[in-house]
């Protein structure tokens, strides 16, 4: 996926006691990805606190550094269910969740943020309240205040920078996993839109490792792809990549449409009826509405967010599956204003199929399973190409459809997998018979 003002956390609604455990002493651990140009960063945490949740839930939280740079550090994030305080219950698996771009963290938790819906209607609350331990991680890029101008240090951070943090921070989590009890077996990796991408280009990196100091056992993928097998989305991402070559050219490094599409949500909520700026001829509500259900979204893809009722011009007039306020408030709370546009050459070189890109070479050495997740109305079957260029014999897919193929402008869509009404049934519950039925999985 392509981005809020405020980090997450710092933006709680609930009354709920905040217990701060600074550290006292950095922690630093060493960085086992084989990406180029950031093998030997370390990783140290320099702060950490701890939030009570409901449902005996509680959530860690983890600033750690990365490198020299003013913005080289990434927020890791643990949601599982105690015993007492800092005492976690022992858990029936772990996995890292991986957000998109852009995004963060916090839309794995979007209703608990914004206010709007239940409290546990977030995948990342449902996986913890059945016993997983829940672990993700904000990349560096979503950290970024809304009021830095200079990008310049954006130029070199690409898809590699990201899967040598989520190493590290799988490293970091297994550490942690084994102080508090639970053993020091691998995770699984769950990647949402573009983490899906860094999923796969991080299990081929594991492979160059012994097996034992991998720290993936399987992977979950939410509704993208690195190889895709229609021809006509593989040319749609080869043009992107050569727009986004040129941007790199002109020193154009960051995509700031996290930022457009925060002001449209704020104008959504705060001024409904008013006359669009961002899509001349429809109200505020309606602009926001159509960045969301719309396979017109600023660029043209072939996908859509979230799943609308169009009329004939295309134009939604509400959303199928995810109720119409919480889509608006997550995507005024849940985005960055900024990503790098490296991250989209990067994935969309790969996803074209027609340059040879080094982040790919070790597809075909991944022997980990396997779980595709598409939508209809996203990126769908297309994706489940990736699964055929690896080398697993573990591989299962699950595509939700609610709408005949003639409606797929409508139906299920990117978004509608992490946030939509019955997205626990039809994704999450899944996810979770998976996760349960590769517990005793060794790779």
């Amino acid at each position: 996926m392509r981005r809020l003002l405020r980090p997450f956390f710092a933006l709680m609604p609930l009354g709920i006691g905040i217990s701060c455990l600074v550290l006292s002493a950095a922690l630093t651990l060493p960085l086992s990805a084989t990406a180029e140009g950031f093998a030997s960063a370390p990783l140290e945490i320099v702060y950490s606190d701890r939030t009570e949740l409901a449902d005996g839930l509680a959530h860690y939280r983890y600033d750690a550094v990365v490198g020299p740079g003013k913005y080289d550090m990434v927020r890791i994030h643990r949601i599982v269910r105690e015993d007492r305080p800092n005492k976690p219950v022992r858990t029936r698996d772990a996995v890292m969740l991986l957000h998109g771009n852009p995004g963060s963290f916090a839309g794995f938790v979007a209703p608990m943020v914004t206010g709007v819906s239940e409290f546990d209607h977030s995948i990342a609350i449902f996986l913890a309240k059945q016993g997983i331990d829940v672990w993700g991680m904000d990349f560096g890029w979503a950290l970024v205040p809304l009021d830095e101008t200079d990008f310049e240090f954006m130029g070199q951070w690409g898809l590699a920078k990201d899967v040598a943090h989520t190493e590290a921070a799988l490293t970091f989590a297994r550490s942690v996993r084994v102080d508090t009890g639970q053993g020091n077996g691998k995770l699984h990796v769950l990647g949402f839109s573009y983490g899906g991408q860094v999923g796969y280009t991080l299990l081929g990196n594991e492979t160059a490792q012994p097996r034992g100091l991998r720290n993936a056992k399987g992977m979950i993928v939410i509704d993208v792809g690195v190889k895709l097998e229609d021809a006509a989305d593989r040319e749609f991402y080869c043009a992107m990549a050569q727009l986004d070559q040129a941007s790199l050219e002109s020193h154009k490094y960051v995509n700031d449409i996290g930022s457009l599409f925060n002001l449209a949500a704020y104008l959504a909520s705060m001024v409904p009826d008013g006359p669009s700026p961002i899509v001349e001829g429809l109200t505020n509500w309606q602009a926001l509405l159509f960045i969301g259900a719309s396979t017109e979204l600023i660029t043209g893809q072939f996908w859509h967010m979230v799943g609308g009722y169009l009329d004939e011009y295309g134009v939604p007039s509400g959303l199928r599956f995810t109720d119409d306020q919480l889509f608006v408030a997550a995507i005024g709370t849940t985005f960055p204003p900024y990503y790098p546009v490296r991250i989209d050459f990067d994935t969309e070189q790969m996803m074209c199929g027609e340059v040879d890109t080094p982040l790919d070479d070790r597809l075909a050495q991944i022997t980990v399973p396997i779980l595709h997740v598409g939508a209809k109305g996203g990126f769908g079957p297309s994706a489940y190409a990736s699964t055929t260029f690896t080398a697993s014999r573990d591989v299962s897919t699950i595509t939700v459809q609610r709408l005949p193929d003639s409606d797929e402008a409508m139906d299920f869509g990117h978004v509608d997998t992490v946030l939509a009404r019955d997205a626990e049934t039809l994704v999450w519950q899944p996810i979770l018979d998976w996760i349960m039925a590769h517990r005793e999985n060794r790779p």
